[in-house]
């Protein structure tokens, strides 16, 4: 997979490309200094047509957010299995393994109808320790870990509308809202226990799609 350091890429073409992704865009305009330290560990990839970009059971320290063209997500880690998922520019990729440091639950493939396929991906290891503050400030992880938490609440909803009668619909109900301090250390340990059983319903529920 073809990449490019973001560091070399001038700040008006940084700006474009980051425009759609509101994780970055924020620190860009807002938080420049949080903005140069995720630029030293980032790059832009490029897969070509059917590529792989993600293997289900690869363990990896880097998460992506798609620029341009569709990713196809395999939830068995096989090319020949059903689809159950297709994403679309602005959507995270990887993510959730980091946050839970599990193995990747899916296999996303460049999906060569849908033209050039361009994502960001950042590496994790200055993030740290969930409270490791020293290079990345509690506000921007409290900004990935909402984003995150967020993001995978609003799929499974949709998974939950499809079955609402399923086992996994009803464990969805149960997993945990913050009601405490905004911006405290406390949200984002929520947040991370929300993530984790999030992700954990994530799993069971792309198993269940792929064997239906």
């Amino acid at each position: 997979m073809k990449s490019n350091p973001l560091t070399e890429l001038p700040p008006a073409t940084l700006e474009g490309l980051l425009s759609g992704i509101p994780f970055y865009k924020d620190m860009l305009f807002n938080d420049p200094d949080q903005m140069e330290i995720l630029k030293q560990h980032s790059k832009i990839f490029e897969p070509a047509p059917n590529e792989v970009v993600i293997e289900k059971g690869a363990q990896d320290k880097v998460f992506y957010f798609l620029l341009s063209g569709q990713l196809i997500v395999y939830p068995d880690g096989k090319k020949s299995r059903k689809a159950v998922n297709y994403l679309t520019p602005g959507q995270a990729l990887g993510v959730l393994a980091l946050l839970c440091n599990s193995p990747r639950t899916a296999t996303l493939v460049a999906d060569p109808k849908s033209g050039r396929v361009q994502m960001i991906g950042t590496d994790f290891a200055p993030f740290g320790a969930l409270t490791d503050f020293s290079k990345i400030q509690l506000a921007t992880k409290l900004a990935l870990w909402r984003m995150v938490s967020h993001n995978t609440r609003w799929k499974l909803n949709v998974y939950r509308m499809q079955t609402p009668d399923h086992p996994l619909a009803v464990a969805l109900g149960k997993v945990e809202t913050f009601s405490g301090e905004k911006g405290s250390i406390d949200e984002l340990k929520s947040l991370d226990r929300q993530v984790r059983a999030l992700t954990e319903l994530m799993s069971k529920w792309n198993e269940v799609l792929a064997s239906s």
